[in-house]
C-alpha cells in the first residue's frame, strides 16, 4: 500500500504455513470490489489460482472513516444530534507485480458470456476517480504457473458451454439485450403492449424451467404459478466453475481433462 505521502508499505505472510495446496479456481464479476479483487490479483500474480468470470470492478483504494463528533468535541453539546462522519480515501492498494487494481481491476484467466456492459459498472466510471499507476515490484516467488493449462482448459470450456443450454439461454439474452439496447430506457404505457411483453418474457421462462424439468425427468408445468416456492434456478456460472476446477485438478495430476457430458 501507498499513503499519500508516497510512503510504501509491504505486507507479507509471517507464518511460512500453507493450508490448502489443492486446486483453486477464482470466480468473480464486474462487481468483485476491493478485498474481492485484491484476493483474486495476489492469486493470479503467485500463480496460485485460475481467475474466470470477468473483469473486476477496479477499486485500488482504502478508505478511512472519522467522526464529525470529535471534530466539534459533541461531549461538551450532549444535546446536539449524532454530526455523522466523513469517509476519505487514505492509500491505494498494488498487486505484488507493482500495478494497481485501481480503475483496471483483474482479468480473468478465462472469461466468460456475460450481458453486462463495460460502460456500466467500474470504479474508472466514477466522478474524480483516481489514476491508474504502478509502484515497483515486490520480491516474491511464484508458488505456481497457471499459464501452463490456459490454452487446454479454455478449449474444455468453450466446448463445454457450447453444448451447456444454461450458457445457451446466456447467449440468447445477450443478443436480445444487445437487439433492444437503444430501447432499453423506454416503456410503453400501452397496457396491451405491456401486457403483451410481460406474457413473452412468462412464455420464455415457462419454456425454459420445462426444458430443465424434461432433461431431469421431471413433469412438466402449465403454468408458473404451478412453480415450487422453493424452486432454485441453475447457477451456470459457479457450476461452469466447478468444470473448471474439475479439469484444472486433473490437469495438475497429469491426467487429461474431464470431457463435457453431453447435454440430455
Amino acid at each position: 500500500m501507498r499513503d499519500n505521502n508516497g510512503k510504501v508499505r509491504e505486507d507479507a505472510d509471517t507464518d511460512g504455513v500453507v493450508y490448502y495446496k489443492g486446486p483453486l479456481v477464482v470466480l468473480v464479476d464486474r462487481f468483485s470490489a476491493s478485498a474481492s479483487e485484491i484476493f483474486a490479483a495476489a492469486m493470479q500474480d503467485y500463480g496460485r489460482a485460475l481467475i474466470v468470470g470477468e473483469p473486476t470492478f477496479g477499486k485500488g483504494t482504502v478508505q478511512q472513516y472519522r467522526s464529525l463528533n470529535r471534530i466539534y468535541d459533541q461531549m461538551l453539546r450532549p444535546e446536539w444530534p449524532a454530526l455523522g462522519s466523513v469517509q476519505y480515501t487514505i492509500q491505494k492498494f498494488y498487486r505484488v507485480n507493482g500495478g494497481s487494481t485501481q480503475r483496471k481491476g483483474v482479468t480473468p484467466d478465462i472469461l466468460m458470456p456475460t450481458g453486462t456492459e463495460e460502460t456500466e459498472t467500474g470504479e474508472k466510471f466514477e466522478d474524480n476517480a483516481l489514476p491508474w499507476d504502478s509502484i515497483n515490484a515486490a520480491t516474491f516467488v511464484k508458488s505456481g504457473d497457471m499459464t501452463q493449462f490456459g490454452p487446454a482448459l479454455l478449449k474444455d470450456h468453450q466446448e463445454r458451454i457450447a453444448k451447456d443450454p444454461e450458457f445457451q439461454y446466456i447467449m440468447k439474452d445477450i443478443a436480445r439485450f444487445n437487439a433492444l439496447k437503444e430501447k432499453r430506457n423506454i416503456v410503453s404505457l400501452n397496457y396491451a403492449q405491456r401486457e403483451k411483453e410481460n406474457n413473452e418474457d412468462d412464455a420464455t421462462r415457462l419454456a425454459r424451467v420445462n426444458d430443465r424439468f424434461k432433461r431431469e425427468g421431471k413433469p412438466l408445468l402449465k403454468k408458473l404459478d404451478d412453480l415450487p416456492k422453493d424452486y432454485q434456478e441453475p447457477d451456470p456460472y459457479l457450476d461452469e466453475t466447478v468444470h473448471i476446477a474439475l479439469d484444472l485438478a486433473n490437469l495438475e495430476k497429469g491426467k487429461p481433462a474431464l470431457q463435457p457430458t453431453p447435454a440430455k
